[in-house]
């Protein structure tokens, strides 16, 4: 069986494996305890590597197929069809990765009594009155200012208004507004004219599902924006542009690393509204909290709250035997060079595509800064990827899972074996894709064969 009659059978049979897992969810913690697969026998946590590795060997097939069948039109609502059913499965998952969506819900409550989310944090005595015996003693970091900023304190006090201090509302916003995101990557592709089955790389994603399905990570509130911003920018739509990519940055701040991917010389309108729309977002709770509204970000550069971020872990420890600064040193470099980056895409490849200019400028963000790389800020390759698929950036987005091992250690430490696994191959297979690409073009241009297309 082949053709698009195969492709369907095969993402059918995908895709009902695939949802009965998700499904499932943690629920399958004692059976992979006994198993003895599990990374911590009794704890949910310890039975998501396993989960999460198999999920994933299911998508890298299917994914697989989405190349090599090129299935047609039918295939897409099948894809997105399931892909509707692994979030709305998670749903009502308890949240086992993460208790951020506790303090969503909590800042939102906080701004619904008509209080400033970044005067006090949750265990000030000023804010007693709201605190509850579901919400409260789940929120992290009760003693720390919150982290968010006002884009999303925006949305959380409108989510919490729909449904007040419903963590299961807010997650169900999250799915819609990640739904949203597959829309744009389709409408993407259809626009540069690649098989909209690609969406599968994102939709499919185990990452994304449990992420932001599982977690509701603010990544979901954020990306519609970003992929917004770079429909607009192939639109020639300024305005737009400047107002989306202002208000995800409002969500989560480092979507503005594609402001020089965007901008346009001679092009005052983008970079005038990117800025009002950050600054008419600050306004209001500037007014009440003044240098309070930065919260707990300036603590966020702590040493202390670097995890798995991999370049400029080895910078720092290869300048160790040579200076006391290693770590502010390796900041630096890594800082320079990403600035290098963004220079080059602003001032000499002011002709490339929009598209690819915002995955270098991601992928360098990505492989150079990252404060932290927790596995929900790896979301945001995803939509690139489907547009130009890389070994190694879809490789990581598997790894990266087992960076939760680090919570299942004592003293809560990320092995060194599970760094290497995830960088080492990362930049292994980025380095021989970009000289596979880069042999074919040399051999297209001397007229050999066809350059292999990229993004087809």
């Amino acid at each position: 069986m082949g053709g698009r009659k195969g492709a369907l059978v095969l993402f059918s049979g995908l895709g009902t494996l695939s949802g009965l897992l998700y499904a499932l969810n943690f629920r399958l913690a004692p059976l992979v305890d006994r198993l003895g697969l599990t990374a911590r026998e009794g704890d949910p946590l310890g039975a998501y590597p396993f989960l999460y590795l198999t999920l994933f060997a299911l998508y890298g097939v299917a994914g697989a197929a989405v190349f090599r069948k090129r299935p047609g039109p039918s295939c897409l609502a099948l894809i997105v069809g399931f892909a509707v059913l692994f979030r709305a499965a998670l749903l009502f998952a308890p949240l086992v990765l993460s208790s951020d969506l506790y303090r969503y819900v909590w800042d939102g409550r906080v701004q619904r009594a008509g209080i400033n989310p970044y005067l006090y944090p949750p265990s000030a005595p000023e804010l007693s009155a709201l605190r509850d015996e579901d919400v409260y003693p789940r929120i992290n970091r009760p003693e720390a200012p919150t982290i968010y900023p006002p884009g999303a304190q925006m949305l959380f006090a409108a989510i919490t208004t729909l449904f007040p201090d419903s963590v299961t509302g807010m997650k169900g916003i999250m799915i819609l507004f990640d739904c949203g995101t597959m829309v744009c990557i389709i409408r993407l592709l259809k626009r540069r004219g690649i098989d909209p089955d690609r969406v599968l790389l994102y939709a499919w994603s185990p990452l994304v599902i449990f992420e932001l399905a599982g977690s509701g990570h603010l990544e979901a509130l954020m990306l519609p924006f970003v992929l917004l911003a770079l429909l607009s920018s192939m639109d020639g739509k300024s305005f737009l542009a400047g107002t989306a990519l202002g208000t995800a940055t409002l969500i989560k701040l480092y979507p503005a690393v594609l402001f020089p991917a965007l901008v346009r010389r001679g092009n005052r309108v983008f970079p005038l509204v990117v800025a009002a729309t950050i600054l008419a977002g600050y306004l209001p709770y500037l007014i009440g909290a003044g240098g309070k509204v930065l919260g707990f970000f300036p603590g966020y550069f702590a040493a202390e709250e670097d995890f798995n971020v991999g370049l400029r872990d080895v910078l720092a420890f290869v300048l160790g035997p040579f200076t006391a600064s290693a770590r502010p040193v390796a900041i630096l470099l890594v800082t320079a060079l990403l600035a290098g980056v963004a220079l080059t895409l602003a001032r000499r490849w002011q002709d490339a595509d929009v598209l690819w200019r915002g995955y270098l400028m991601v992928s360098a963000y990505l492989v150079l800064l990252p404060t932290s790389l927790h596995p929900w800020y790896l979301i945001w390759i995803l939509p690139f990827l489907c547009l130009f698929p890389t070994w190694g950036w879809l490789y990581l987005t598997g790894a990266i899972a087992l960076s939760y091992v680090k919570y299942l250690q004592e003293p809560e430490l990320l092995p060194l074996g599970i760094r290497l696994g995830e960088f080492v191959p990362l930049v292994a297979l980025l380095v021989f894709q970009a000289l596979w690409h880069r042999r074919a073009a040399t051999e297209a241009a001397r007229g050999m064969r066809p350059m292999a297309e990229t993004s087809r």
